[in-house]
């Protein structure tokens, strides 16, 4: 049986030494070598299995959000978009570009930085902050301890695309120009030469508040950066001044040299939003009419060597004469008292201060009758059209109260009208009761109506103050004809 098994497994040997023929095995450095290997393998397993077992000890303690597990990618449309302008990759830092105070014009007191945004009704800086497909951001915000502010955000798209859109969602929280109560939008515009493309805002948040603000905004967008700055000052201050496009024009010119390292700013002019001709010189603009539709078109002419819009002159007696005002509605009898100017011109309730307005002149004349009535007249030559016309919208919207009133008394403040007054390019009206309440029953009403028109640079003011109305109810309708031989007796 021994032998049978030794001859057995003698066979089997002889077919597997068949198998390894040509097989050669490694010398003594491999094996070596194989030992060092499983060595090493062994350590860093000991050393992963140590900080698993950290990690584990972490995500057993740590909560949710300390977890490794990566957050979903964000939806394409909110994604950046890729570039590959190199501009874009070697771009200047936007805080670089951003104003400073040296840049903003002076004013009553000091710029300083401010770490708090000034908020305002009708806010477009929102509009840019919920923008995420952007690829830097930068603000800064100067005030001053006078109620003047500016702001400034510089946005970087990384593709140079039209910021028509965007402006037209920031200018979606105002009613059209002229409309609405509050805001009021007095001013609007585009903005060329300046950058690619530009707009331009101004609108009263409350004009009926005396401490409310005039708000001016204005967007620039050139190349893949736009630039939005509002600046906001009191409502007072606004009167008879210019229209702010230094602030766009300075902020633009600082962005182009800053991130671009050239300029975007030509030659700036403001563009009527209808499409009408540029104006060249944004600081004299004029502007529309607070109600009302543009002029129809006129026959085409050739161009004149004059300017669009010619500079009116006073006449050498722009007031007002005796058979001008003989007869105000049921008041007969009025003539020129100049003695009476001062005395007449106080009893002009809701009229602002007219010589703050901005006016290169400003004349007045008092007129009296005979029983209790009293009649007052101002003409004012204005620098140009614009400050004439905001000398009028100023008056569209009024306080609720105007001047003091006692306690024994109960004023009512009409709303201002628009009228319709031959060769005028704007006019307004409106009436001033006051009334003694029950504790005063000795005192008598009184009655005030004061009306407002111009025509390119002049304006003519009216009031009329007496115990009765003299217009039955309808002082529009008395006053719009006065306003009328007014605006012709003062243009030269």
């Amino acid at each position: 049986m021994t032998g049978d098994f030794d001859d057995d497994l003698t066979r089997r040997l002889s077919g597997l030494s068949a198998d390894l023929d040509g097989v050669s095995l490694a010398g003594p450095s491999a094996a070596r070598a194989r030992a060092a290997r499983r060595t090493r393998h062994q350590v860093t397993g000991g050393v992963l299995a140590g900080v698993a077992a950290v990690a584990a000890g972490v995500a057993i303690i740590s909560p949710p959000d300390l977890t490794t597990t990566p957050d979903p990618a964000p939806p394409a449309s909110l994604s950046t978009p890729a570039t590959t302008d190199p501009t874009t990759t070697t771009a200047v830092a936007l805080s670089a570009a951003l104003l400073t105070p040296g840049d903003l014009a002076p004013v009553d007191a000091p710029w300083t930085e401010s770490r708090d945004r000034t908020d305002v009704v009708c806010d477009p800086a929102p509009v840019l902050a919920s923008l995420s497909s952007t690829v830097d951001r930068a603000a800064v915000t100067y005030a001053a301890s006078d109620g003047n502010a500016v702001r400034q955000d510089l946005v970087r798209f990384g593709a140079a695309t039209s910021a028509d859109e965007l402006w037209t969602e920031m200018r979606s929280c105002l009613p059209a120009q002229g409309e609405g109560d509050a805001p009021v939008v007095t001013d609007e515009y585009r903005l060329s030469g300046v950058g690619d493309e530009g707009w331009l805002i101004r609108y009263y948040t409350d004009p009926a508040a005396e401490d409310s603000d005039a708000v001016t905004a204005a967007l620039v967008r050139y190349q893949d950066v736009v630039s939005l700055t509002v600046r906001t000052q009191p409502r007072a201050d606004t009167v008879g001044a210019e229209l702010d496009t230094d602030l766009p024009v300075t902020a633009a010119r600082r962005m182009c040299e800053t991130v671009f390292g050239e300029s975007c700013v030509t030659e700036p002019a403001l563009e009527d939003v209808t499409g009408a001709e540029p104006i060249d010189d944004p600081t004299d603009a004029p502007a529309g009419g607070p109600t009302g539709d543009p002029a129809e078109p006129t026959e085409p002419t050739e161009p004149a060597d004059e300017p669009a819009t010619e500079l009116l002159g006073l006449a050498d007696d722009p007031f007002l004469t005796d058979d001008d005002v003989a007869a105000v509605g049921a008041a007969a009898g009025f003539f020129r008292s100049p003695q009476s100017t001062e005395t007449a011109a106080h009893q002009a309730p809701c009229l602002q201060d007219l010589t703050a307005a901005g006016a290169t002149t400003v004349s007045s004349l008092g007129y009296i009758h005979d029983l209790d009535a009293s009649l007052a007249e101002w003409v004012l030559l204005m620098p140009d059209a614009d400050t004439a016309f905001r000398l009028v919208s100023a008056h569209t919207v009024l306080p609720d109260v105007c001047g003091e009133v006692g306690d024994d008394r109960e004023q009512t403040v009409g709303e201002a009208v628009a009228v319709d007054v031959d060769g005028a390019d704007d006019a307004v009206a409106w009436t001033v009761e006051s009334v003694p309440t029950a504790e005063n029953g000795g005192s008598s009403t009184s009655f005030s109506g004061i009306g407002i028109a111009r025509v390119g640079n002049i304006a003519v003011v009216v009031s009329f103050a007496a115990m009765d109305d003299p217009s039955g109810g309808d002082w529009p309708g008395v006053v719009t004809p006065l306003l009328a031989t007014a605006l012709e007796r003062a243009v030269g």
